[in-house]
C-alpha cells in the first residue's frame, strides 16, 4: 500500500521540467496564450464577422436589448424559415459591451483584444480545472495540459474570427460551472440546504453558458458522469454487478441523489425551453452537410465516422486547417466504391482503435484509469451537439467546435506523456520532443492568426487544403470584387460554378459583375438559372429585376422585382429599385410609394430619401419635398445630399437664410468624409444662391471655388461672367483660375 501511495506522489514530479510556484504556471500560460494571437489584434472583420457584427442591427445600440432575445445569432427573427435557430443572445450583448466601450462604434481591435483575453482566461481556468482532474496533486502535469492547449492550432478559428466569441463565453462559463460543482461536490461536510443552492446555482450557470452557444449545456452532463464515476467510484463494472436500478442507486450518497436530481431535472427543463424557443428545427440545404442528406444511415454512419477522425486528426495534426469544409472538400463515401475508396479502411481503423481505447478505459486497473476516463467524457460530451447524432447540423466540419473537446483529447495526450516519463532513459527524448510540439504549435498559431488577419488571406489559405470547395473559390471571389480585381473573381465564381454547377450565390455574385460590365445577356441567364434552382431566392429576383430594366423590359422587370417582395416581405433595396423602375416608366406616384416604402423599413436608406426629395422638387411639390427632407434630416442629420438638397427647395421659395445654412452644412459634411466629387456642384448651386441674393463678392468666391475643383463646368463660368458684367468688370481680364488656386494654397 505505502510503496503504491509512493508511486502516485512522485508520478507528477517523473515530468523533465521543473517544479514552479502555481501562480508562475498561471502567468505563462496567460502570456503564451497572448503571444499566439498577437496577429489577431490587428485584424479586419472577417468570414461570417460580416453577417454576425457588421450587419447585425442587434449588435447596434440603437437596436432594443429586447430584440435580441427573439432573434437567433445572425439577427433573423427565430420564427423565420430562413434562421439558422442559433440562439446566443448573452454573445450579443457582449458584442454590443464592446461597440458601448467605443462609444457606439464597430471597432474590430477592441472585439479582437476581448477575444484574446477570454482565451487567456479559459487556458488558466484549465490550469485548475486539469488539477483538479488530476486529484489536486499534478501542477507539472495540469500546466503541460493547459499550455498544450492554448497554444494549439486548431483554436485559431475561435480566437481569431470574432464570432468565436460564442465559442470562448460557453467554455469559459462551463469551466467556472465545473470548478464550482467539484468545490461542492468534494467538500467533506456540506448541508442539504447548501448543497442544493450550488447545485441550483450550476444549472443557472449552464443555462448561461448555452445562451453563449448551445455545447455549454453539456457541462452539466460532464458533472453528473463526474459525480458517479470519482465522487461515488463507480465502476463499469459495479454497474455491471447490480443491473437493477434500485441496485445503482443504492450505491450513490445522499448528496449525489439530490445533486443528480437538481442537475437532471435542470437539464431536462432548460433542453425543453431552449426547444421552445428555436420552434421549428433549422432548415440546411445539401450542400452544407451532404453526408446528412444521403438515404441509408449505414452510409450516413460511415461518413459521419470518417468526419469524426478527421476531428480527431486535426486535433493530433493540425496542418489541414480550413475556414469552410463543405461543398465538396470532404467527398461522400459510397459504399458501391468498396473496395476502391480507401476511406472506408480508415473508417474501419477508426472504429477498431475506438473499440480498443473504450475496452481500455472500462477495464483498465492503472493510477490514472479515472482521469483518463474524464478526459474521453469530456472531448465526448462537449462534441456530442456538432456530432450530428443529437440532431442535424449545418456543417461538415467546423474547427471551432473542438474548443472545448480538445481540453478533454489533451487529457488523454499528458497522461500518455506522463506515462512515459516513467521510464528515466525516454525523459530527456520526451522533453525534446514536447518542447518542440510547443514551438512548432505556438509558431504555426501564430502564423494561421495572421492568415484569419484578412478574408483575402484566409480565402488563399483555404485553396491549399481544400482545392475542390466551391465556396472557397466563392469567397474568395467575393474578396478580389471587392478590392476591384474583377476578373480574377470572374474567373473564381466560374471555377465554383465547374466545381458545383447548381451555386446559385455564384451565379447571382457573377451575374451582378457581368450586369455592371453590361453583358446583360449572360447576367440574365445566370440570374434566371439561378431563381429556376432555387425559386425562393429573393436576391436574384430583386438583380434580375435590375438586368430586365436595363434591357428596357419594364413588365417582366416588375415581376421580378414582385416576386422578390413575395419571398422576402422586408426588403428596402428592392424597393428602392422598383421605385426606380417606375420613374423610367414614368409612374411617378408608384414611384414615391416604392421610396416610401424603403424608407419605413430602413430609415437610414439615404438614397430613397433623396429620390423622394428630387422627384418632388421636379414636379413642384416644393412644400411637399420640403417636409420629406425635414423628416429625413431628423434621422440622418449628417447626411450633405440631404442638406444639398433641402437647400435648393429652400432657395426656391425664397428661405434664402436657411438655405444658406443647409448649403454650408453640405460643404462642411462633404469635407469632413473626404469626398469631394460633388463639392463642386455644392460650391455652384451655393453661388446661385447668393447670385439670387445680390451677395455679389460672395456668389463670385464660390463659383470660383467650383471651377477650381472643377474647370469644365460651363453654366458656372457664364453665371461668373455675368456677375462680373453686372459688377462692371466685364472689361478686366479675366481671372487665371490657377494663379488663384496657388494663390489660395498659398
Amino acid at each position: 500500500m505505502k510503496s503504491k501511495q509512493l508511486a502516485v506522489v512522485s508520478w507528477d514530479s517523473k515530468l523533465p521540467f521543473p517544479k514552479f510556484p502555481v501562480w508562475l504556471y498561471v502567468l505563462i500560460v496567460a502570456f503564451v496564450s497572448i503571444l499566439c494571437y498577437g496577429n489577431s489584434y490587428y485584424g479586419a472583420f472577417v468570414f461570417d464577422d460580416s453577417e454576425a457584427v457588421v450587419n447585425n442591427h442587434d449588435v447596434n445600440l440603437e437596436t432594443p436589448v429586447v430584440k435580441i432575445f427573439s432573434h437567433d445569432f445572425w439577427g433573423t427573427r427565430l420564427t423565420n424559415q430562413a434562421s439558422h435557430k442559433s440562439y446566443r443572445p448573452l454573445t450579443i450583448l457582449s458584442f454590443r459591451f464592446n461597440v458601448w466601450l467605443n462609444n457606439g462604434h464597430l471597432c474590430p481591435k477592441s472585439l479582437h483584444f476581448t477575444n484574446i483575453v477570454l482565451h487567456a482566461i479559459v487556458s488558466c481556468q484549465l490550469l485548475h480545472v486539469y488539477n483538479l482532474l488530476f486529484n489536486g496533486d499534478s501542477p507539472k502535469t495540469s500546466f503541460l495540459a493547459a499550455l498544450m492547449f492554448a497554444v494549439h492550432p486548431v483554436h485559431v478559428e475561435v480566437v481569431s474570427g470574432i464570432v468565436g466569441r460564442a465559442d470562448l463565453l460557453s467554455a469559459c462559463l462551463s469551466l467556472f460551472v465545473f470548478i464550482i460543482y467539484h468545490r461542492t461536490a468534494k467538500a467533506k461536510q456540506i448541508n442539504t440546504l447548501t448543497n442544493i443552492i450550488a447545485t441550483v446555482f450550476c444549472c443557472i450557470l449552464s443555462a448561461m453558458a448555452m445562451l453563449c452557444k448551445e455545447q455549454g449545456l453539456m457541462i452539466m452532463t460532464f458533472c453528473g458522469v463526474f459525480e458517479v464515476i470519482v465522487i461515488n467510484k463507480i465502476t463499469f463494472q459495479s454497474i455491471m454487478k447490480n443491473i437493477k436500478t434500485s441496485k445503482i442507486i443504492r450505491l450513490l450518497k445522499k448528496e449525489s441523489l439530490e445533486r443528480l436530481f437538481i442537475l437532471t431535472a435542470g437539464f431536462c427543463i432548460i433542453l425543453y425551453g431552449r426547444w421552445t424557443i428555436m420552434g421549428s428545427p433549422p432548415i440546411f440545404q445539401q450542400i452544407d452537410n451532404p453526408a446528412s442528406f444521403l438515404t441509408t444511415p449505414f452510409e450516413r454512419f460511415v461518413n459521419y465516422s470518417y468526419i469524426y477522425f478527421i476531428n480527431i486528426w486535426i486535433m493530433i495534426c493540425p496542418v489541414w486547417l480550413c475556414f469552410d469544409w463543405s461543398m465538396g472538400c470532404i467527398p461522400l463515401i459510397h459504399l458501391n466504391t468498396f473496395p476502391k475508396d480507401p476511406r472506408l479502411f480508415i473508417v474501419f481503423g477508426f472504429w477498431t482503435i475506438l473499440v480498443l481505447i473504450f475496452y481500455k478505459i472500462l477495464f483498465s486497473k492503472n493510477y490514472d484509469k479515472k482521469q483518463l476516463q474524464m478526459g474521453f467524457l469530456l472531448g465526448l460530451l462537449s462534441f456530442l451537439p456538432a456530432s450530428n447524432l443529437m440532431f442535424t447540423v449545418g456543417f461538415v466540419i467546423a474547427e471551432r467546435v473542438l474548443y472545448l473537446p480538445s481540453a478533454g483529447f489533451i487529457i488523454i495526450i499528458v497522461l500518455g506523456i506522463r506515462r512515459l516519463c516513467l521510464n528515466y532513459f525516454v525523459q530527456k527524448i520526451v522533453r525534446m520532443c514536447i518542447l518542440l510540439l510547443i514551438c512548432v504549435h505556438s509558431i504555426r498559431t501564430y502564423q494561421r492568426s495572421k492568415e484569419w488577419s484578412s478574408e483575402l488571406e484566409l480565402f488563399r489559405s483555404a485553396l491549399k487544403v481544400c482545392p475542390m470547395n466551391a465556396k472557397v473559390h466563392y469567397n474568395l471571389a467575393k474578396s478580389l470584387a471587392d478590392i476591384g480585381h474583377t476578373q480574377e473573381a470572374i474567373d473564381r465564381y466560374k471555377h465554383a460554378l465547374l466545381l458545383h454547377p447548381r451555386y446559385d450565390q455564384a451565379m447571382n455574385n457573377l451575374a451582378n459583375i457581368l450586369k455592371d460590365k453590361n453583358e446583360l445577356e449572360e447576367a440574365r441567364s445566370l440570374l434566371e438559372k439561378a431563381v429556376t434552382i432555387r425559386n425562393d431566392f429573393a436576391a436574384a429576383w430583386m438583380n434580375l429585376g435590375i438586368v430586365l430594366s436595363a434591357q428596357h423590359e419594364y413588365n417582366k422587370a416588375e415581376d421580378a422585382y414582385l416576386t422578390a417582395l413575395q419571398h422576402r416581405k422586408s426588403y428596402p433595396h428592392c424597393y428602392f429599385n422598383l421605385g426606380n423602375l417606375y420613374l423610367e416608366m414614368g409612374e411617378k406616384t408608384k414611384a414615391l410609394f416604392a421610396w416610401q416604402n424603403a424608407t419605413f423599413q430602413q430609415p437610414t436608406h439615404v438614397i430613397s430619401w433623396n429620390n423622394m426629395i428630387v422627384l418632388l422638387e421636379s414636379i413642384g411639390e416644393l412644400k411637399r419635398a420640403e417636409n420629406v427632407a425635414r423628416t429625413a434630416l431628423s434621422i440622418l442629420p449628417n447626411e450633405p445630399n440631404l442638406h444639398f438638397n433641402i437647400a435648393n427647395i429652400l432657395g426656391k421659395i425664397d428661405k434664402f437664410v436657411e438655405a444658406e445654412k443647409h448649403f454650408l452644412a453640405a460643404i462642411k459634411l462633404k469635407h469632413r468624409s473626404s469626398k469631394a466629387i460633388l463639392v463642386a456642384l455644392y460650391h455652384s448651386n451655393l453661388g446661385v444662391l447668393y447670385h439670387r441674393w445680390e451677395k455679389y463678392d460672395l456668389a463670385e468666391m464660390h463659383y470660383l471655388q467650383a471651377l477650381m475643383i472643377d474647370p469644365n463646368m460651363q453654366k458656372v463660368k457664364n453665371h461668373l461672367a455675368s456677375i462680373r458684367k453686372h459688377l462692371g468688370e466685364i472689361s478686366q481680364p479675366a481671372l487665371n483660375i490657377k494663379s488663384y488656386q496657388q494663390e489660395k494654397e498659398f
